[in-house]
């Protein structure tokens, strides 16, 4: 019932922010159209960001996995994500899948996934704290304060992650995976994940460095903004867009229930941009931009699933 209700909470802001810029769905599609010749430069800085996130997900897993085949991994994990109804999860588990079949426990697999997520999500607020404090340099009026909380709440759900791992949630799973393969041995173990995760996390160097690459590729993510938004035809600085893009990204995140974070994410980046004193208008041709390049991202990840699936 509460996702039900900020589902709908995100679409009277969605329809809010059309109706208030003046402008109809023609005219945000035609600005959108107008911004596609970057398209192919989106494509090589996402496909930049991923093979940083793979090389993330190396630095978190025993010593063995070729950086290539992680690469291709995460490619297909984003793809499951963004195409396929799964709430923004199934990708990982898949993920953990394929990477298993090449010899691994799938144990072992399954908690690299688990730090991983873990690392992109608190590397996400310090960028979004990153983000609010580019919003306090150009937003002398204040707007950046009604962004706190939204970072408050993201600190509060990384330490609730954190300690949910730290007092028994893993083992949760072993046992309720323990008892579902059981039934059905098809679907694999997870005896040792809590350990397998315990020992990622002991390993500080790992940990600083995966997370690094982590933060890199989110700050990455600006540059996107900044193309698609100038391409528009809206004159915006770096600072502005690393503002818009980590408060889109985290409106987004926040939405990881709903398949492909959709209506989340544009609410996300039209409040966005007008935090920044863009129309809102602009923040929704970004975020539709942003879909053609996550369409086509999504597609090749498809295809290297069906792929490794043959």
């Amino acid at each position: 019932m509460w996702n039900a209700a900020v589902g709908l909470t995100l679409v009277g802001f969605a329809v809010w922010a059309i109706v208030t810029t003046g402008q109809s769905v023609m005219a945000l599609g035609a600005a959108s159209v107008r911004a596609l010749w970057v398209l192919p430069g989106l494509l090589a800085l996402h496909l930049l960001q991923l093979f940083l996130s793979a090389r993330s997900w190396q630095c978190v897993l025993p010593p063995g996995p070729a950086l290539l085949r992680l690469y291709r991994l995460r490619i297909t994990r984003e793809g499951i994500d963004s195409m396929l109804p799964v709430a923004q999860v199934g990708g990982e588990i898949i993920g953990a899948k394929l990477l298993a079949a090449d010899g691994l426990l799938l144990a072992v697999t399954a908690a690299s996934v688990v730090v991983d997520v873990t690392l992109e999500f608190l590397t996400q607020l310090i960028f979004l704290l990153i983000g609010v404090a580019a919003l306090a340099m150009i937003s002398p009026d204040g707007a950046w304060q009604a962004w706190i909380g939204a970072a408050v709440l993201t600190g509060a759900g990384g330490v609730g992650l954190l300690a949910a791992q730290r007092f028994g949630l893993l083992r949760i799973l072993e046992t309720l995976a323990r008892r579902i393969a059981a039934r059905w041995p098809g679907v694999g173990a997870l005896t040792g994940l809590d350990a397998a995760a315990a020992a990622m996390y002991r390993s500080r160097s790992s940990m600083l460095q995966a997370g690094s690459l982590h933060l890199l590729a989110w700050l990455l993510g600006s540059l996107e903004s900044w193309a698609v938004l100038n391409a528009i035809g809206t004159g915006t600085s770096l600072t502005q867009a690393m503002a818009i893009e980590a408060l889109g990204m985290a409106a987004r995140s926040a939405g990881f229930a709903v398949p492909g974070a959709l209506v989340v994410q544009e609410t996300g980046f039209a409040l966005a941009a007008a935090a920044v004193g863009l129309p809102e208008a602009s923040g929704l041709s970004l975020s539709l931009v942003k879909r053609a390049r996550e369409v086509c991202i999504g597609l090749l990840g498809l295809a290297l699933w069906r792929l490794e699936r043959r």
